[in-house]
């Protein structure tokens, strides 16, 4: 079975362009927004267990397509938003309107795991991607308002359990 995502997993790498003034934090329940626009929106990463719940764990964040997104430094570009078109193939029941790459800082331990992504959907779970859900659209349109002074900036993203 190939790799789908094996482009998006790269080598950990510092972003080529400058700070935003925008930051994010992800605690397994919450994807905080922080800097002009401040905001929280309700997320998951991972599969949940078969009573529902999402278990963020160092033995579960090493398990691949079921595990949330390992503790760890990270960023974002939102040049880099993908919006699914109406002609576009990917299913808006697990992608949502649109998704984001996460990229991993050096020194952030994934268990080889990557291509991880902010994006929408309509249930609760992923492979190890930040959901956001129904909250995407909002996710979106924030960060756009906060990054239309340097689009080009990056966005650096914490996650902590």
């Amino acid at each position: 079975m190939s790799d789908r995502y094996a482009a998006e997993r790269g080598t950990p790498s510092v972003p080529a362009c400058a700070k935003s003034q925008i930051s994010l934090g992800f605690n397994g329940r919450f994807l905080t927004m922080s800097g002009p626009v401040t905001r929280i929106y309700a997320a998951v990463s991972g599969s949940p267990d078969s009573a529902g719940r999402f278990d963020h764990s160092l033995e579960r964040q090493r398990e691949r397509s079921k595990g949330p997104i390992p503790i760890g430094q990270y960023w974002i570009e939102p040049l880099q938003m993908w919006e699914n078109h109406w002609y576009n193939l990917a299913a808006r029941a697990s992608w949502g309107n649109h998704r984001i790459t996460i990229h991993v800082y050096p020194g952030t331990q994934t268990y080889g795991r990557g291509g991880f992504f902010i994006h929408g959907g309509t249930h609760a779970g992923s492979a190890g991607c930040i959901n956001l859900k129904a909250g995407m659209d909002l996710f979106v349109r924030d960060l756009r308002q906060a990054a239309a002074q340097s689009p080009d900036c990056y966005i650096p993203l914490s996650v902590r359990y």
